[in-house]
């Protein structure tokens, strides 16, 4: 049933990490986004379609048992450091193939328009750049447009709840990323949703 939603995520992620190559090709002397650094990576929530779609990744790619073992290593290190992601060891993602869009995202050039359309904002990790004047002007052929990449994910996210016939999903309600190193999960168990 949910087979499609997650083909469909991929397809969104496989996009976005085209469009990724595209911009790091293009400003390869200037994002230094590489292994090692994480001071973006914190604690996040999910959409729930992003949640299974990564779990099916988990199950085929990551061997989840094994990351399931080491649940009270991972509960006690999260509790001691609430903004640090779960995945993070020694700087390194341990998810890194299958992790969420906004990981693959963050730091990047990500473009933003104005409510009205009129006018748009670029933003990025303020490693990059570095050696650019103020000046300078980023091209937006070469960004991520935010806006589009969140309203595709939102209709696909609802979708997928609507398809999942559940009065206790809804479109806007998110899942804890920390929850993958759960052993199975049922996709109709509204306990692991809250609203954010």
């Amino acid at each position: 049933m949910i087979e499609k939603y997650l083909s469909a995520y991929k397809k969104i992620c496989d996009n976005i990490d085209l469009k990724i190559s595209k911009i790091l090709s293009f400003y390869k002397n200037d994002i230094l986004c590489a292994k090692g650094c994480s001071s973006c990576c914190m604690e996040i929530t999910l959409l729930p379609v992003e949640f299974f779609s990564i779990k099916y990744e988990f199950d085929k790619r990551y061997s989840l048992k094994n990351l399931s073992n080491n649940y009270d290593i991972f509960t006690s290190r999260n509790e001691s450091n609430k903004k640090e992601c779960i995945f993070l060891k020694n700087s390194i993602c341990m998810i890194y193939e299958s992790r969420p869009v906004i990981c693959r995202t963050q730091g990047l050039p990500l473009l933003y328009y104005s409510d009205l359309l009129e006018n748009y904002t670029i933003s990025f990790c303020e490693k990059n750049f570095t050696l650019r004047n103020d000046d300078f002007e980023l091209d937006t052929e070469f960004t991520i447009d935010l806006d589009r990449l969140n309203s595709s994910l939102y209709r696909l996210n609802k979708e997928f709840t609507e398809e999942i016939n559940n009065s206790a999903f809804t479109a806007n309600k998110r899942i804890s990323i920390s929850l993958l190193v759960s052993g199975n999960i049922d996709y109709t168990d509204p306990s692991l949703y809250f609203k954010e």
